[in-house]
């Protein structure tokens, strides 16, 4: 099992005033690319500066790569705050070598975290699974469904590849991909959560089963009473040891 910080994500939706919120740890070597839901432009835009700042450091030669990494990133958090999104990371775990440090890492493979609240009509969550269940596996993914049940109700594991094809002068160039996704019905409202992992690092495909599996054992809903969706907050994960650079 791949061992957790004392990280966690709130979050709480907006359609019942006495929806569920919920919460969920992740692993130190995950990295929060900033959402901000409910802050204005320019506090995103100074959120994506930092991020882009702590990735990349302070070097002056560096900056090109910084602005850029900023708008990009900036981009994507606002669209995917359109879809839904309360949480979005990146995970940089460094594979192989020893734990007290005497043997090197080999290679660090990556991966991106997105956490999301969709809407879906559930009278029941039980119902509700078997239905996702049966839908993905109609899907044309053609991958992998899973019924399960984790502590905080019955899910649905998918796991699906990707296979991506460039047409370059001396040829074909392929890389694949793969997703790896549980969908959790709320307990108590028309939602459903979507925790998605995704990686270039298919040889890593069952490591990362196993720290998505620990992510969502950790997750619990609360009746909080809330009504505000996309409220999520996740506190720095503390480690004692440095984590790589994901920029490599």
């Amino acid at each position: 099992m791949t061992p957790t910080s004392d990280t966690s994500s709130e979050s709480t939706t907006d359609s019942k005033p006495a929806s569920s919120a919920f919460r969920f740890q992740v692993q130190p070597e995950f990295h929060e690319i900033p959402l901000s839901a409910g802050a204005d432009e320019a506090a995103l835009d100074e959120q994506m500066v930092a991020f882009a700042r702590d990735y990349w450091g302070g070097q002056e030669e560096r900056e090109p790569l910084r602005a850029l990494t900023a708008a990009l990133y900036g981009v994507n958090s606002r669209h995917l705050l359109s879809e839904g999104a309360v949480y979005n990371a990146m995970g940089v775990f460094p594979v192989g070598g020893s734990e007290d440090g005497s043997k090197p890492t080999e290679r660090v493979s990556r991966c991106t975290l997105l956490v999301s609240v969709q809407d879906l009509v559930n009278p029941d969550p039980v119902l509700a699974a078997a239905g996702i269940a049966e839908t993905l596996a109609r899907s044309k993914d053609d991958g992998d469904v899973l019924p399960v049940r984790l502590p905080a109700g019955p899910a649905v594991v998918h796991v699906a590849g990707t296979r991506m094809v460039w047409e370059l002068a001396d040829g074909e160039q392929e890389r694949f991909s793969v997703r790896i996704e549980i969908w959790l019905p709320f307990p108590d409202a028309d939602r459903v959560l979507l925790l998605s992992l995704s990686t270039a690092d298919v040889q890593d495909l069952y490591m990362y089963q196993a720290v998505l599996a620990d992510i969502a054992d950790t997750i619990a809903f609360d009746d909080t009473g809330k009504d505000r969706r996309g409220d999520a907050s996740v506190a720095p994960a503390r480690t004692t040891t440095p984590t790589p650079n994901p920029f490599g």
